[in-house]
């Protein structure tokens, strides 16, 4: 090789190596967060330190854009979105900064974990929770977290596991044991649902109202009426916003036939929630059994107000005409409601009634076999509630399947031992069925829950 060209490719070499060289020194700095962007990320600190999350944010936003590899200013703006409830965005930046390789990487989890919780991403939520747990075994924190995310999985026994393991670090923690209530109402476990709720409350939870929830929910469940009733009326003055209790202590009060108790309370709903079409379609309900009918048409009015397209409101509102022998208007009603549900029996078996009491028999029969249809359906896939059969045991009449009938009204009476307008019922078919003795029985079980209507019983009998 000449000269020439042998100084021709050291020039080419050494130009390569200083080329490579400076490009690397590059990578390295452009890696590295720059002057301009520490000084941001620097601001970004002291609105943090401020509260000023939003501020913070911004801050941070400028730092990464200037330097992209920057873990630390990642991970202060993902804690920043935390605290402004972003938790989508505040995984986004911590995933940034865990990948930049953000240290200590521990307090990346913690803050991930409950963003990912807050997101419904409960398995990378655990990911995280076990990361925290593995580093700190006795935080107490995420023991509870890991609990609230098994629960939310459906996973009740290990999350009341993870809420035991809280009490063995924390024995006085109230709050646990509202949350291990919860858990043992999702096990279907109601004396150990009641046991824990009756201790968040001894502990002074900050879930009172709650907690006496789920002691009257337990309470309910194993039939113990008189103690549920006292429960729900103290979660009532406890946290009068509690919508739910309103309804089971009212349908408590309807099951053991004290009607007013059952409007007042449903009433008392309508003090929290003005315009819920719900609670009137309830009021409605209990006026009709109450037999206010002029007072269930205002109700059922109310609700269709609230709920135009709600079929049920409709169907109380025929009810209360038919009972007031409005049956025009009644008609109307349940063919209204009957365009919104047409399968419905109660609706059906309401319309059928309207048709026979106005002669039209031909047209109430076939109503009469769609009510037992509907019903029938309707008690299925409902077999603890007592109105259904009530109302199965009604339609079975219509259609003259008396023998049906009474079997409906005990089922009905079987749930509800003091309803008393089913046991009125059954009473009639027995006599209409020549079974004076049982008949009677009926009459004197009746004379103990309603004597006015043991009286109207009795009246009925002695005219046929």
């Amino acid at each position: 090789m000449d000269r020439k060209k042998f100084t021709g490719i050291i020039i080419c070499v050494l130009f390569l190596t200083v080329f490579f060289a400076l490009f690397s020194e590059g990578q390295a700095q452009s890696k590295k967060p720059v002057g301009q962007a520490k000084k941001l990320s620097e601001q970004g600190d002291r609105f943090f330190g401020q509260k000023d999350y939003r501020n913070a944010v911004n801050k941070y936003a400028e730092a990464t854009a200037i330097s992209p590899n920057f873990p630390y200013a990642h991970f202060w703006k993902g804690y920043a979105h935390y605290y402004l409830n972003e938790h989508d965005q505040a995984v986004k930046d911590l995933d940034k900064a865990l990948e930049q390789g953000y240290k200590p990487v521990l307090e990346l989890y913690k803050t991930r974990g409950y963003s990912n919780y807050q997101l419904k991403n409960y398995d990378a939520a655990l990911k995280d929770v076990r990361q925290v747990l593995e580093a700190e075994p006795t935080n107490v924190s995420f023991y509870s977290l890991l609990g609230n995310i098994y629960y939310a999985q459906g996973s009740y026994q290990d999350s009341i596991n993870a809420y035991k393991k809280v009490l063995e670090l924390e024995l006085n923690n109230a709050d646990v044991n509202y949350f291990m209530a919860l858990s043992y109402a999702g096990l279907g476990d109601y004396a150990q649902q009641g046991l824990s709720a009756a201790e968040a409350i001894k502990k002074n939870t900050k879930f009172v109202g709650e907690s006496y929830y789920l002691t009257a929910d337990a309470f309910r469940r194993t039939k113990k009426l008189d103690e549920a009733i006292e429960a729900y009326e103290r979660a009532i003055n406890v946290k009068p916003e509690l919508y739910e209790v309103y309804n089971r202590l009212a349908d408590i009060y309807r099951n053991e036939n004290r009607l007013d108790e059952a409007i007042a309370t449903a009433k008392k709903g309508l003090t929290s929630y003005p315009n819920d079409g719900n609670l009137y379609l309830n009021i409605s309900r209990y006026y009709s059994l109450a037999d206010r009918h002029a007072e269930a048409i205002g109700a059922a009015k109310q609700a269709i107000q609230f709920l135009p397209n709600e079929y049920k409101a409709y169907t109380n509102l025929c009810r209360a005409y038919n009972d007031l022998k409005l049956y025009q208007p009644a008609i109307e009603a349940c063919l209204k409601a009957l365009q919104l549900n047409p399968a419905d029996g109660e609706t059906n078996f309401y319309l059928a009634r309207a048709y026979d009491l106005t002669n039209r028999r031909d047209t109430a029969t076939l109503q009469y076999k769609k009510a037992v249809d509907g019903l029938v359906d309707y008690t299925n896939k409902n077999p603890e509630y007592s109105d259904g059969y009530y109302l199965l045991g009604n339609a079975y009449v219509g259609a003259e399947q008396r023998d049906k009938a009474i079997e409906a009204y005990k089922k009905s009476l079987a749930l509800s031992p003091k309803f008393a307008k089913a046991r009125y019922n059954l009473g009639y078919m027995y006599f209409l069925t020549n079974d004076m003795k049982s008949a009677l029985e009926q009459y004197n079980a009746l004379l103990q829950i309603d004597a006015d209507l043991a009286a109207k019983l009795k009246q009925a009998m002695e005219k046929k």
